[in-house]
């Protein structure tokens, strides 16, 4: 799949994918365009079989400062000339849901996705980094549910999924206060993985990061990631039951598996092919 945006860009270096979000001047806020190539971003990413994981960085001063209230926000909030107020309300509803859509694509993505995040990660860029599988953060970075101080309830996914990373008490108290924390509390919380000096130095590690998990066998990490989203709405037995029939169907099977053992025998570094 061919990708082309003046608001995101990719870049491959061996087996992992930077998104970037690319858009300095106005620090990655996200106007419509922005929020709706994201997912043809990842998608292009998916359909390279050389492609194995992904990092999610912000180009400029900071990862994301929101959605653009200028351009995507406010605006859409206005009654369409001779509308009624159902119908407004309707093209509101849908308006908010394809914004779901595009931040749900990081959820989504068959491969593992990693925050690399730095400067402000207010509103929609909670949004976008509670959607990745991982997240690392820059000394200077700073967090905020944002939505609450300009008078909005947060509604592309903080709230659904902000509670699966932190504990009640810590949600409550970012998502009703709006305030902002810095990444050692960020880190402390459990919001970040890890924090580094630099946007330099946390986007090395997430590049590390990325390509360690690039090296193990493709079908395996993907299976993984499959298992564990399909688990969130499954009880425990449900999911066993599951990952028990997925992994006789898949992994028993992989040409990959069997790469595993005879590199072992034969004390070499592994060749996957992802099947």
């Amino acid at each position: 799949m061919s990708f082309s945006s003046d608001l995101i860009t990719i870049e491959k270096t061996g087996a992992v994918g930077t998104v970037w979000l690319d858009r300095p001047e106005k620090y990655n806020a996200l106007s419509e365009e922005f929020w709706l190539a994201l997912p043809q971003a990842l998608a292009a990413l998916e359909g390279d079989e050389s492609i194995r994981a992904i990092v999610l960085a912000g180009k400029g001063k900071h990862f994301c400062v929101g959605i653009d209230l200028v351009q995507s926000g406010m605006g859409s909030h206005q009654k369409p000339k001779g509308a009624s107020e159902a119908v407004a309300n309707l093209k509101q509803l849908q308006f908010t849901s394809q914004f779901q859509d595009a931040i749900s694509s990081l959820a989504k993505c068959a491969l593992p996705v990693i925050a690399v995040i730095h400067g402000h990660c207010l509103g929609a860029g909670i949004d976008m980094i509670t959607a990745c599988d991982i997240r690392i953060a820059a000394a200077g970075s700073n967090f905020s549910v944002r939505e609450t101080r300009i008078g909005l309830v947060a509604d592309v996914g903080t709230l659904q999924r902000l509670p699966k990373i932190l504990n009640a008490g810590h949600v409550a108290e970012l998502a009703y206060s709006a305030k902002d924390i810095n990444a050692a509390r960020a880190e402390k919380i459990g919001l970040v993985n890890d924090v580094y000096e630099s946007f330099e130095a946390t986007y090395a590690a997430g590049m590390a990061l990325a390509n360690e998990i690039a090296a193990n066998p493709p079908m395996a990490v993907r299976g993984t990631k499959f298992i564990l989203q399909q688990s969130e709405t499954l009880t425990t037995e449900q999911s066993l039951l599951m990952n028990g029939m997925f992994t006789l169907m898949t992994s028993l099977k992989s040409d990959d598996l069997q790469e595993s053992m005879r590199a072992f025998g034969e004390k070499r570094p592994p060749k996957y092919t992802g099947t």
